[in-house]
Parts: C-alpha cells; sequence; structure tokens
C-alpha cells in the first residue's frame, strides 16, 4: 500500500484541484490588497511647480497678510479689548436674552483677542508644515491635511475680522488686509488640488467599502 508521503505517490484530480482552487483563492486576495493599498512610487519624479513654487508663493502672501494682522492686533491690544468690551456690555442692554451675562464681559473681552491673534500663528506655522511636507515627502495625505487646515482657517478669518477689526477706531486698512489673507489662502489651496500636483501624489489609500466588499 502507498503511503500518503511517498514521493512516487501521483495526487488524486480531487487533490490538484483543492491545490488549483488554493493558489486562485490566494491570487485573488493579493490582488485585492493591492488594490486597496497600492504600492509608492519609488522615484516620482521632481513635485510640481504649482505645488513648490505656485501654491507657496500665494501662501507667503496670505501669511504675510496674517503676520501684519498678529503685529497690528497686539500693539492695539488694549484698544481692541475695550472695543469688543463695548460691544458686549452694548449686546447686554440691545438684547439680555442672547447677550452674554454682564459678569462674563471683562473675560471674553480679555480672552478673545490674545487668543485669535495667537492661533493666526498656530494656523499659518501648521499649513505651511503640511505644506512644504507634502512636497518633501510626496505625501497626499499632508496635501489633504493642508486642505483640511486651510478650510477651519477661512472660517475663522470672517469671526476674526468681526471680533478684532470691525470697530470704527480701528484702522479700516485691517479689514482689507485680512481679506486680502482670506483670498491667498484659496488661491494657495487651489494650486495644491491642481491636475498636475493629484497626478504627481501617490494614489489615494482610503478605505473603498466596494473594494473591501470584494476582497471578502
Amino acid at each position: 500500500m502507498t503511503q500518503p508521503d511517498d514521493p512516487d505517490r501521483i495526487p488524486s484530480q480531487a487533490e490538484l484541484d483543492a491545490e488549483d482552487l488554493a493558489e486562485i483563492a490566494r491570487s485573488s486576495k493579493d490582488r485585492d490588497q493591492a488594490n486597496l493599498y497600492p504600492p509608492r512610487t519609488d522615484d516620482p519624479g521632481p513635485a510640481p511647480v504649482a505645488l513648490t513654487l505656485h501654491a507657496r508663493v500665494a501662501f507667503w502672501g496670505a501669511a504675510v497678510a496674517g503676520l501684519l494682522s498678529v503685529v497690528y492686533g497686539f500693539v492695539n491690544l488694549g484698544l481692541i479689548s475695550d472695543a469688543l468690551r463695548q460691544r458686549l456690555l452694548d449686546g447686554v442692554i440691545d438684547d439680555p436674552r442672547n447677550a452674554s451675562s454682564q459678569g462674563q464681559v471683562d473675560s471674553l473681552a480679555g480672552f478673545f483677542p490674545p487668543f485669535m491673534l495667537i492661533m493666526i500663528v498656530v494656523f499659518l506655522a501648521v499649513e505651511y508644515a503640511l505644506l512644504v511636507a507634502a512636497a518633501h515627502h510626496h505625501s497626499r495625505n499632508c496635501r489633504n491635511f493642508f486642505l483640511a487646515a486651510v478650510v477651519v482657517n477661512l472660517l475663522c478669518i470672517p469671526i476674526g475680522i468681526d471680533l478684532l477689526f470691525q470697530y470704527p477706531q480701528v484702522w479700516s486698512a485691517m479689514v482689507v488686509i485680512s481679506w486680502i489673507q482670506f483670498a491667498l489662502l484659496i488661491v494657495a489651496a487651489i494650486f495644491t488640488v491642481r491636475r498636475s500636483v493629484n497626478q504627481w501624489l501617490p494614489e489615494s489609500t482610503r478605505m473603498r467599502p466596494t473594494k473591501m466588499m470584494r476582497a471578502r
């Protein structure tokens, strides 16, 4: 009787079919895994000018406008805090139901102006680091995080204009400078999503539900 581990033993058709099915399953799993997580290109080539130059120039313009706002804001911090305090007090008188309580006016007026000025610097630092990292590390994730930070910053700028500079006693040019920052941030973001940049960056590795279902 032939032993199962006999090298001269001829495998049955059922065993051959089982091996073929196992190999097909392994190949299919490897292919699905490769589709879900495409390999990164070893040498993507130089980063597009839109990412390394155009977006950075627009961002530097936005950064200059933002830093001008920060410098002016801290130089005139007492004036801005007093103007905000008066606005809050007027709100208590005009609409007491929707205004802050009178006991909170001083703390709010003293907290928000310096906090918002500091956040301008924080946003600019984070955005610039992500913008540089996207080109240096060939990272789509860094580019996407940069876009997310810009969107949050854009949402904050109108609020900052209203609370920091929208007063008769504040230099009116600060409102214009802040809106220039707003526009230049949009321009910088647009440059990072140009076709040349998207083609240069690696494919997205986000989870795709349809491919995950096929992988199962």
